[in-house]
């Protein structure tokens, strides 16, 4: 991996956060293949993905040993290329290095070779290493579903007093349900991450407000 390529990583990504984004190669026919893919930095700043084993990417990607990551934040966009593939084709161009599919209006995209495989039955780790990667002026950091975790617990956070206080026991069990929901997400997909972290702060504080809540009572 460049220099160039791993400093541009290091100022956008965090690793060992799962984040989602698109998987485009070429089938066997060699025509662009495009799947919904999570994936995450490891310490060396290489890309791991997990498709599952008997899925398309997964053969593709380990066939051909290259692909690219396209970086989005639009939901319209996961929907057409889990769903609806053929509204797709006008946005399809080919990768400045490797000469693979990718996705002209994505934030940016990252071009991999396939540098290892930890197999498993079902689901393998597949080790890319980022060889090149296109960026518009503009950019965004790759979703994560932890950022939405953080943000719904945030909200139900501040809450609970009201709901205690009110005596809305229902809907007090309901968001400690759901808070442990998105504790558990971060959690999985990000943990020992600054979003781990913000998730402890948290359920801290749900916990000293409960206890507040039980000495008023």
């Amino acid at each position: 991996m460049s220099t160039r390529v791993k400093e541009f990583l290091k100022s956008l990504v965090e690793r060992n956060v799962n984040y989602e984004g698109i998987l485009s190669c070429y089938n066997l026919e060699n025509k662009p293949h495009f799947a919904s893919m999570g994936f995450m930095f490891n310490g060396d700043f290489d890309i791991i993905i997990r498709p599952f084993k008997n899925t398309e990417s997964y053969k593709y990607v380990t066939t051909n040993k290259k692909a690219v990551i396209n970086v989005f934040s639009e939901a319209k966009i996961f929907y057409l290329v889990t769903y609806e593939k053929n509204l797709i084709n006008d946005l399809v161009g080919i990768s400045e290095k490797l000469k693979l599919p990718v996705l002209k209006n994505s934030y940016f995209y990252i071009e991999c070779i396939l540098k290892d495989i930890l197999d498993d039955e079902i689901r393998p780790n597949l080790i890319l290493e980022p060889v090149h990667f296109f960026a518009k002026k503009t950019f965004v950091k790759p979703y994560t579903r932890a950022e939405f975790a953080i943000i719904e617990s945030l909200i139900h956070s501040t809450r609970i007093r009201v709901f205690k206080e009110e005596r809305m026991y229902t809907e007090l069990e309901n968001l400690l349900s759901l808070i442990e929901h998105y504790s558990k997400l971060v959690n999985r997909i990000a943990p020992k991450s600054y979003y781990a972290e913000i998730m402890n702060k948290i359920n801290r504080i749900v916990e000293e407000e409960l206890r507040y809540e039980k000495d008023r009572n």
